[in-house]
């Protein structure tokens, strides 16, 4: 396994013996396949589950960065007014600038939102993360990869090479931490 894999392992804390040895093919199996924690759906991998305890380690876990994270809603600074504020006394407004902080924090922009920090982690830290790890993963046509999680926590999905077949589709229906050391399109 190459780098990227192994730091992603160790950085999730997971071993070899934690990742499913050969090949998930979707044109294996007709139909969708899932990667999913939810009862109803039969999942192609099972899943680990582990707590990640901060936003700190979260954007360790995905490499966020300074960088530019593309065309973002940047909110204006949290009010210190409302430093100490209890989570559940957030209003509609305050949820989707805490939202986009997050985002913000998550594509590498953290440096514009640094006043979110301490509600950052009071909102939503510690995190529940369902982990998906295989050693490759090839997706063809008419047998889309669909992630589905139970809730709304972020799904981590790390393998060696990940390979999209011409008509290949991969469906997240959460946000998704995908980590590969190869990603091949057909």
């Amino acid at each position: 396994m190459g780098d990227l894999f192994s730091q992603t392992l160790q950085q999730l804390g997971l071993t070899e013996a934690d990742v499913s040895k050969g090949t998930l093919r979707t044109g294996d199996k007709p139909g969708p396949n899932y990667l999913s924690t939810r009862p109803e759906y039969e999942s192609a991998l099972s899943a680990k589950r582990i707590i990640v305890k901060s936003l700190e380690q979260l954007q360790s876990i995905i490499g966020a960065n300074d960088s530019n994270g593309g065309e973002l809603d940047i909110p204006k600074p949290w009010p210190a007014s409302k430093s100490g504020m209890k989570t559940q006394d957030l209003t509609e407004l305050d949820e989707r600038q805490l939202y986009d902080a997050l985002r913000a924090c998550l594509a590498g922009r953290q440096n514009e939102v640094q006043s979110y920090a301490d509600i950052l982690n009071a909102r939503y830290f510690p995190m529940s993360l369902s982990v998906f790890t295989t050693q490759d993963i090839v997706v063809s046509a008419g047998s889309p990869l669909i992630i589905s999680p139970q809730g709304h926590d972020p799904v981590s999905v790390t393998c060696n090479t990940l390979t999209l077949e011409q008509g290949g589709q991969i469906i997240c229906e959460a946000p998704v931490i995908l980590t590969c050391n190869t990603f091949i399109k057909n």
